[in-house]
């Protein structure tokens, strides 16, 4: 099978003994990697692309998504403004009109991240505030959509078979923290309950209808859903509030995917789902990810509901035993047999119980070094990795 043939029967449970190989990025090593003997040819890219370098996931025979896109936010755009600058930081409003400070230097010496803006305040927070740019949010269709791209692109993404063609979409959660936060996001299902129930409604119709035209041309094999809506100790959401505000969202969606022929909803939330894992599969979403070591337990799960599927659970820190912040974690200090005994405590049993797609518990992180990122690629065909990849053969 090619890559795609495997996540689809993956998907369905009916892949036997071959296991797929994904992950979701490797931007944060690779200026390290590139150190440490990644070859010169090799191109830094977020995701993977059909461009004719070759890039890490390439290099890695790693599969991930090839993301096909739409607006789904303000169109026209709320006007960007720089409002102060300082030597290592600036303060802006950004085209979804929320007011953010980041730093413009890294926050860790010697790496490439600045970290997380944080956020000040925000245009939309009353439902008055949205009545009035709700213009924003709903209709301009035509203005969602890159016809250019599509002329350009989705024959490839239709064709290829080395990557999964990925409709990206932001959930609900992730629809409201991009334009009212992460607090208000939190607070106002209880205080602004109108407001919230028209905004994810809007946001579900305009998603429909900007949709059709991308998922017709570039015939993706699943949904990216996007929803960072849990921490190191549970989900930012109540269970009652996505039964009423989410779970509806899910569904709607859910049925007008498989509508035009998409069957697979895949769900990215870090930190720890657990209160709210049972209502997502319930509501619609076929596999989630990346089921962080540090939050979650994914094989608890896994055991108690046989048929999710699931993607994700490696520690992504089993490349740094020695670290003292991991000490007790393994048995032995030496990377590749922390590696070894982290496949053997995840892989090997998912494997056997089937419907799992093996990845790093998120990014290739620092502390991931490229000798160990290798000799976790090659164990993993001791476990029935199949991957196939036909860019540069």
């Amino acid at each position: 099978m090619n890559n795609r043939e495997l996540f689809h029967a993956t998907m369905k449970h009916e892949n036997g003994n071959q296991l797929l190989h994904m992950e979701q990025g490797f931007n944060i090593v690779y200026k390290q990697w590139k150190k440490d003997g990644l070859p010169k040819n090799v191109e830094d890219t977020n995701f993977p692309t059909l461009s004719k370098s070759l890039n890490l996931f390439d290099y890695m025979n790693a599969t991930g998504y090839l993301y096909c896109m739409f607006d789904q936010f303000c169109i026209p755009p709320f006007d960007e403004e720089i409002l102060s600058e300082s030597s290592d930081r600036k303060t802006y409003r950004n085209s979804q009109g929320v007011t953010l400070m980041e730093r413009t230097v890294p926050a860790v010496e010697g790496t490439n991240s600045c970290g997380l803006p944080h956020e000040i305040d925000f245009t939309i927070k009353t439902i008055v505030d949205y009545q009035k740019n709700r213009y924003r949010f709903i209709g301009n269709i035509e203005d969602r959509i890159d016809d250019l791209w599509i002329q350009q692109n989705a024959e490839a993404h239709r064709t290829q078979q080395d990557f999964l063609t990925a409709l990206w979409v932001n959930g609900p959660f992730g629809f409201l923290r991009n334009i009212i936060g992460n607090v208000n996001a939190m607070i106002l299902p209880y205080y602004e309950p109108e407001m919230i129930e028209m905004m994810l409604s809007d946001h579900l119709e305009t998603s429909m209808a900007a949709a059709e035209k991308i998922i017709r041309a570039c015939k993706p094999d699943m949904c990216f859903i996007w929803e960072d809506c849990c921490g190191r100790t549970g989900p930012f959401i109540a269970p009652e509030i996505f039964d009423k505000f989410m779970a509806p969202w899910y569904r709607e969606w859910k049925s007008y995917l498989k509508s035009l022929g998409v069957h697979w909803l895949v769900l990215d939330t870090d930190g720890n789902p657990s209160p709210l894992v049972t209502r997502w599969y319930e509501a619609g979403v076929d596999c989630m990810l990346p089921w962080e070591v540090n939050a979650v337990d994914m094989l608890k799960f896994a055991e108690e509901y046989p048929h999710y599927t699931m993607m994700g659970g490696i520690y992504k820190h089993m490349f740094e035993p020695g670290d003292p912040s991991q000490v007790g974690r393994f048995k032995s200090t030496d990377y590749k047999k922390a590696i070894d005994e982290e496949l053997e405590r995840v892989v090997k049993p998912m494997t056997k119980r089937g419907g799992y797609i093996a990845a790093l518990d998120h990014w290739a992180f620092w502390g991931t070094t490229f000798d160990g990122y290798k000799h976790y690629r090659e164990r993993l065909c001791d476990y029935g990795k199949a991957n196939v990849s036909k860019r540069f053969k």
